[in-house]
């Protein structure tokens, strides 16, 4: 083999694991650019998000406010049927569209016990506090701000043991189809459908 061929060949080889370096450099890059991209996209999406809930929430925190011990006039049926109708508003407007599924539940489970109480009349149900005191603590947590004296949650443990243990207690809350009428907040009686109140 002559050593004009020889050195041909060995130029080309150069030139292919020189080719291939740069195209393993410029592949990583992308990853990397990608990978910042998609960093800054959820970023921007979880800021966006708090801004809306930030914007929204306050409604709902006046709709809650009719049920308050200090409202001023004394919480009857029809009261506690104009919340529920105004919590269904909210519901469907621009606060129930960022609102995690935790925070829905609840506000469903209060729009649920307000307007049975409406429909049946009657004596407060015992468990309408008890969703009311749900709902403030899960929107509350949307908004980053856990807290608020009886509604606070232990301290010093993680977020992810915090709703880890709100869920568990939402379930334990959750009303059972074996027993008439379903169990509610505390095992007082609660709305009868298994897997809570829906967005209906």
């Amino acid at each position: 083999m002559s050593e004009q061929i020889v050195t041909a060949l060995l130029s080309g080889l150069v030139a292919l694991v020189v080719a291939a370096v740069g195209a393993a450099l410029t592949l990583a890059q992308q990853r990397r650019e990608r990978a910042g991209w998609l960093t800054d996209l959820k970023s921007g999406w979880a800021l966006d998000l708090h801004k809306a809930r930030l914007e929204s929430y306050p409604e709902v925190f006046r709709i809650l406010g009719g049920l308050s011990h200090a409202a001023g006039s004394p919480l009857t049926p029809e009261a506690a049927g104009r919340v529920a109708a105004a919590l269904n508003g909210w519901f469907y407007g621009p606060g129930g569209m960022c609102a995690t599924a935790t925070a829905r539940g609840a506000v469903l489970g209060l729009r649920h016990c307000c307007r049975t109480w409406e429909r049946d009349g009657g004596r407060r149900p015992e468990e309408l506090y008890g969703w009311r005191d749900l709902a403030v603590a899960a929107l509350r947590r949307d908004l980053d701000l856990p807290g608020l004296e009886s509604y606070d949650f232990q301290p010093g443990s993680t977020i992810l043991a915090d709703l880890r243990r709100e869920l568990k207690d939402a379930e334990n809350h959750r009303p059972s189809s074996s027993a008439a009428g379903g169990r509610g907040i505390a095992g007082r009686s609660g709305p009868s459908p298994r897997r809570g109140p829906s967005a209906r």
